[in-house]
């Protein structure tokens, strides 16, 4: 009787295993390293988080034609508001009923009906309330003119609002504005002023959504735009959604307000506060 010179090929005695596999690789019992199928190997799922939210804030200053300025007449006073300009009032030549008047229609045609707050001479006015309509804009309206009917020496009104584009989801914003108006300033200032607020409406809960399906919905935004250059495409949509607003709140002003000049500048904002800021005049 021979030995069998290849017992573990064909021999039954011989029948053996003596290799491994380690981190998708087969090592045979020779020190030979062999690859496991991929469709053999463990793959960590990614984890995706939802991504971090961020506000565009935007200022609209405009200085508007047809005011006059008031200056000391004598002492000190005049030598200095005569030289430097300080001690000088600036009066604008809409009052407060006319403002009130304008901006509404203002607030009419670009969409801002839901009103939060007004006040006038940091008295509240108007009020945000859980059972009114939606669109409460003449009534808050109503109820500023009635205060300036009884309040003749009133000078600046604050009104806040809030409103929505209606563009594709990942470039649409939900927007707060807060407008201010000074009859009487200080000389070289802005008569009236637009603070904007506006967050990716993708990025903020829907009406009648549950927790879960909200993060669940922001997850899957998360791993659709996994990529660096897909989430400052994402971010620079909601940037020029900003701009595109801004714009048309200046056309839409200077149809009712005779302005002489604009101010713009806006900024992004990130959870830590960090962003871009753009300037325009």
């Amino acid at each position: 009787m021979t030995d069998c010179s290849a017992p573990g090929a064909h021999c039954a005695g011989g029948v053996g295993f003596s290799g491994g596999v380690t981190s998708g690789v087969y090592t045979s019992g020779g020190g030979h390293r062999r690859k496991v199928p991929r469709n053999r190997r463990y793959v960590k799922p990614k984890q995706y988080e939802p991504i971090d939210p961020f506000a565009l804030t935007g200022r609209l200053a405009f200085h508007l034609k047809g005011n006059q300025v008031e200056q000391p007449h004598e002492g000190l006073a005049q030598w200095f508001s005569s030289r430097f300009g300080i001690l000088s009032k600036q009066v604008e030549k809409y009052s407060l009923e006319e403002f009130l008047e304008k901006f509404s229609r203002f607030l009419k045609e670009t969409l801002l009906e839901n009103i939060l707050a007004i006040e006038i001479d940091y008295y509240s006015v108007y009020k945000d309330r859980k059972d009114k309509s939606l669109n409460d804009l003449d009534n808050a309206i109503a109820a500023a003119r009635d205060y300036v009917s009884h309040h003749k020496d009133a000078n600046k009104i604050l009104i806040s609002a809030l409103g929505k584009t209606k563009l594709e989801p990942r470039k649409d914003l939900h927007l707060t504005v807060e407008s201010q108006y000074y009859r009487r300033h200080g000389s070289g200032k802005p008569g009236m002023e637009l603070y904007l607020t506006g967050v990716p409406s993708i990025l903020l809960p829907r009406k009648k959504e549950t927790n879960y399906e909200y993060k669940a919905r922001e997850i899957e935004l998360s791993k659709n735009l996994n990529k660096p250059r897909k989430r400052k495409d994402f971010m620079k949509g909601s940037e020029r959604t900003l701009e595109i607003v801004m714009k048309d709140y200046v056309n839409h002003v200077k149809k009712f307000f005779d302005v002489d000049s604009v101010e713009s500048l806006w900024k992004r904002e990130d959870h830590l506060g960090m962003g871009l800021v753009k300037q325009n005049r």
